[in-house]
């Protein structure tokens, strides 16, 4: 399928707050990845909220790899001493998808956030065939990520995966 030759099949995805605050009713970033994953015609089949805890985000993580076509997490990439999303997720990549970060850093700085940015880790990688999308918990970031990057771009991402 050429780029100019759009997938628009619907994919189903996981998603995973990692917060030690959020609750399932009032966790409005997971709400917002999920509105707008199904506004663009996806299926979210799971939706969990674990603590800052590298085991807990691993769990879902593995249940997820082999019965979703991808998975996005949120909360758990700032600088401190209890974020741990991307010290667990990174060493688990196969593949890396090295410049999400940048492009979404970009992103934020032109359109979210300014030099705040800096601030806010992201990452992309693969799993066992499957991307993991990691955003940070900022409301502003994950809308940004989900609407600019991600919709956007999944479909060649699993395009350029399931080549052999």
């Amino acid at each position: 399928m050429s780029r100019k030759e759009k997938d628009n099949r619907p994919l189903r995805f996981a998603i995973l707050t990692v917060s030690n605050s959020r609750t399932y009713s009032d966790d409005t970033n997971g709400l917002l990845i999920q509105s707008l994953l199904t506004k663009a015609g996806h299926q979210v089949v799971d939706y969990a909220i674990v603590k800052d805890d590298g085991e807990a985000i691993l769990k879902h993580i593995h249940e997820w790899v082999c019965s979703v076509d991808a998975i996005v997490t949120s909360g758990g990439t700032g600088l401190a001493l209890r974020d741990v999303t991307l010290e667990t997720l990174e060493p688990k990549f196969d593949k890396v998808i090295p410049e999400f970060n940048g492009m979404l850093t970009f992103l934020a700085y032109r359109r979210a956030c300014g030099t705040e940015a800096l601030a806010y880790r992201s990452a992309a990688g693969v799993i066992r065939q499957c991307p993991v999308f990691c955003l940070p918990g900022q409301t502003s970031l994950i809308k940004v990520g989900t609407e600019q990057l991600i919709i956007p771009e999944v479909h060649l991402i699993k395009s350029e995966i399931s080549k052999s």
